[in-house]
């Protein structure tokens, strides 16, 4: 049985999907039951055939074609399904989340169904100040509005049991951008999982163009946060 998968969603991540791959390997050479599972949507950068080109015998890594429009919530879904692991990964490709916090997010799946990689606990961090501090603000809202009682409702970088996902339908949750995450926290927390948070710093990208809108997201966010709270009254 597989122990652990790892899904990386990719859309123009050529060079920096190269990397972070390698990385993983190298971090993860005495973990045997694993996966690597790359899920691309279609990327106009080729990322695809490079990935798929490069790793063709590396048994570990799997590579995915979605021939839809690009979403990161639909991408991570789809990776999730393909996925064998007990314990999942989801971890952005841009080189943001730092691959080295993996080890610490599998010791304490030990006693939790979901772990993340937060800003926002002490020890937490982020490249840019005024990103962080415009985050922190709606983390917030959202922290009290929805009660995740989770204070990174938007990282994103997590490892979640394969069990608890189980409890949850998946097109309620997996669709659009980074929201997914906070629909996400909502129901698994409404389902009772025991959910953790620990300190991560957040990069900046390594190459290539952020997919995100900042200002217009803080505007987008908000909307699908009332709609959630609204449909679960």
């Amino acid at each position: 049985m597989t122990e652990l998968s790892i899904i990386l969603p990719t859309y123009n991540e050529k060079k920096n999907i190269l990397i972070l791959v390698n990385k993983i390997i190298k971090l993860l050479k005495n973990y045997p039951k694993k996966e690597i599972i790359i899920v691309d949507d279609s990327s106009p950068d080729n990322t695809y055939n490079i990935v798929k080109k490069k790793f063709k015998k590396n048994k570990f890594v799997k590579i995915f074609l979605r021939r839809k429009e690009f979403s990161l919530g639909r991408s991570i879904g789809y990776g999730i399904n393909k996925s064998k692991g007990r314990l999942i990964i989801v971890m952005d490709t841009d080189l943001t989340h730092n691959p080295n916090l993996i080890k610490k997010l599998i010791h304490f799946s030990k006693n939790y169904d979901l772990i993340s990689g937060s800003r926002y606990v002490k020890g937490g961090a982020m490249y840019s100040f005024f990103h962080y501090i415009c985050s922190l603000i709606f983390n917030i809202f959202l922290t009290f509005f929805l009660d995740t009682k989770m204070k990174d409702n938007l990282g994103g970088y997590y490892c979640v049991k394969r069990k608890v996902l189980k409890t949850i339908i998946f097109k309620k949750i997996f669709y659009g951008y980074g929201e997914y995450y906070f629909r996400l926290l909502f129901y698994l927390r409404k389902n009772g999982a025991r959910m953790l948070e620990i300190p991560s710093y957040y990069q900046e990208r390594y190459d290539g163009e952020s997919k995100s809108n900042f200002f217009k997201l803080l505007f987008k966010y908000p909307f699908h946060a009332i709609i959630l709270k609204l449909r679960n009254i």
